[in-house]
This record gives C-alpha cells, sequence and structure tokens, in this order.
C-alpha cells in the first residue's frame, strides 16, 4: 500500500470508504479473489499496526469502527500475539462499551487463546463490567479451538471476577461436556458465589452426572429456602435426576414461600412422571400453594398426553 494512500485513512471517511469496499474482495465467491485480498492485508499489516495507534488517540467511536475493520478483516492469524494484539487488549479497555465489545470481537476472531484469556483477567482487575451475554456469546464465536480456550479459561477461573464466572460457565455450557468432572468441586463448597452455583447448576442439567446427585440435592435442604435462586435452580435440574429421593426432595419443598422455587418443583415433578396416587398427600393436604402448582402442572402433562395420542 503506497504511504500517501495509508495516511487516507487517517480519516474516518476515508477508513469507513475503504471497508465498504474491500468487502467485494473479501466476500468474493471467487476463491482466488479473496485470496489475494487477504494476502494484500497481511503484506501490509504494519500498516494496519501504525493506524492503530493513530486511532488510539483518537474519539471512542472511531477507535470502536477501527476494531470492527480490524475483527471483519481477522487482521492476525490464530498463532500471533504481537502489537496488533495489544492494541486490541488496550482498546478493549476502554470506558467505552462500543469500543470494548468491538476490541473484544477482534481478539475473538483473531483465536488467540492467551489474548483472550489475559484480557478478561485485565476486565476483571480493573472491574470494568461487561454483560454476562456479550462475553458469553462473544466466547462462542471464538475461531480458535473451543475445547483448549475452555480449559484455559477454567485453569485461570479464580482470577476472574463472578460476573466473568457466570459468562465463563455458561461457556462451558454451550462448547461441551470436557469439564463435567471439574465443575463439580466449585459447587461442593460453601463460599462459592449464588450466581456461579445457578450457573453450574445448568450446566449439570446439560450434561447429567448421576454420582453428582446428593450435591444437588443438598441445595434444597438449605434453612429456609435460604439463597432461593439455587434451591429453584436445583429443583428445576433435578428432573434430570430421576429416584424417590429426588421426588421426596422436590416434594419438600413445594410449600415454600418463594414461588418460583415451587413453580420448578411443581414443574419437575411433573416431567418425572410421578402419577396422582403418589401425591395424594399434598393433593388431598392444607397446604394450597402446593396444590395449586402441582394440580396446573399435573394438569398441562395429561393435555400433552392427548395431543400426543
Amino acid at each position: 500500500m503506497l504511504q500517501k494512500y495509508y495516511k487516507k485513512l487517517h480519516s474516518i471517511e476515508e477508513l469507513m470508504a475503504f471497508f465498504a469496499a474491500s468487502l467485494e474482495y473479501n466476500h468474493s465467491v471467487q476463491i482466488k479473489a479473496r485470496g489475494k485480498f487477504r494476502q494484500f492485508i497481511r503484506e501490509n499489516k504494519s500498516l494496519w499496526v501504525s493506524l492503530g495507534h493513530v486511532y488510539g488517540k483518537k474519539k471512542p467511536i472511531e477507535k470502536a469502527y477501527y476494531a470492527f475493520i480490524c475483527e471483519k478483516l481477522c487482521i492476525n492469524n490464530p498463532g500471533e500475539y504481537d502489537e496488533m494484539t495489544k492494541i486490541m487488549l488496550e482498546y478493549a479497555l476502554e470506558p467505552s462499551i462500543y469500543c470494548r465489545e468491538n476490541a473484544l470481537k477482534a481478539l475473538y476472531a483473531f483465536g488467540n487463546i492467551d489474548a483472550v484469556v489475559e484480557v478478561i483477567i485485565k476486565l476483571s482487575r480493573n472491574n470494568n463490567i461487561h454483560h454476562r451475554k456479550l462475553v458469553t456469546d462473544g466466547l462462542l464465536e471464538f475461531k480458535g479451538d473451543h475445547t483448549a480456550l475452555a480449559e484455559s479459561l477454567y485453569d485461570h477461573f479464580d482470577k476472574f471476577n463472578p460476573e466473568y464466572q457466570v459468562a465463563i460457565i455458561d461457556f462451558f455450557r454451550f462448547s461441551g461436556e470436557q469439564l463435567k468432572n471439574k465443575l463439580i468441586k466449585l459447587l461442593k463448597q460453601e463460599d462459592t458465589d449464588k450466581d456461579i452455583v445457578c450457573a453450574i447448576l445448568r450446566y449439570y442439567q446439560k450434561y447429567p452426572v448421576l454420582e453428582y446427585k446428593d450435591t444437588i440435592l443438598s441445595y434444597l435442604k438449605l434453612p429456609n429456602n435460604e439463597d432461593w435462586e439455587c434451591v429453584s435452580t436445583a429443583a428445576l435440574v433435578l428432573v434430570k435426576y430421576p429416584g424417590e429421593d429426588t421426588i421426596d426432595a422436590l416434594k419438600s419443598v413445594l410449600s415454600s414461600k418463594y414461588w418460583y422455587v415451587r413453580l420448578n418443583a411443581a414443574r419437575s415433578i411433573a416431567e418425572l412422571g410421578v402419577e396422582e396416587d403418589e401425591l395424594l398427600d399434598i393433593l388431598q393436604g392444607q397446604d394450597f400453594y402446593a396444590k395449586e402448582q402441582l394440580i396446573y402442572h399435573i394438569t398441562n402433562r395429561k393435555e400433552k398426553r392427548l395431543q400426543n395420542g
């Protein structure tokens, strides 16, 4: 790229025009054209790095746009951790959510595991909170090895603050079951944050491990349904862990003062296929709330059976 053309890109308008023109080549149906464009980008990478420093001194919205282009053009390859990586790491620490999100997307697109782990550690240390769903969705877009990324995130788990830990556990849940024998230790710790507990419980709903059933059941025995969110989530998860002990535990929380606990317990009992004659102690009892939820979900179950023939 000639220097005079490169300098034009210092203008946000010119940069936008360049990107608009590049789309024809970057998304060309002709493999040769895409290859030549990729070669052009890679051969001029040093200029893109210099451009990153230029835009680093501009307004956050212009920085955000530069990061957006870096993601779309995928300036780096997965094995590279270099000056371009460091620029995106700096951008990701900006207060502007647009700049931060676009820089994170660029790092996910680059596909370097060390860079992604490092940026989340830095965001945690600086207490820069990014929306959980954006973090989870971004990790799922990572262009490298998801299994290796999950392992690395787990190895550094204690360096992330609870907000990021929850988002990372959700990533684990969507990316596979390779950590099912490791996350249980967090579920067994008494001081684990309740949002993290709920996230791990949901993980074990998707990837059931029957030998961990007692640990999950223990959350239905919290005194006075303390941390009701954990009780409610455990009640829902137990649908994947059938047995008499499960039914007894679910029945015991049907009278909880928390609506979501009652709802999820009744829903799981119905989905487990427990017949009405096994629930007479509740259906004929004096607990209005417990009866209400059970009758509702049992009726739903019957209607579904009729619909399915």
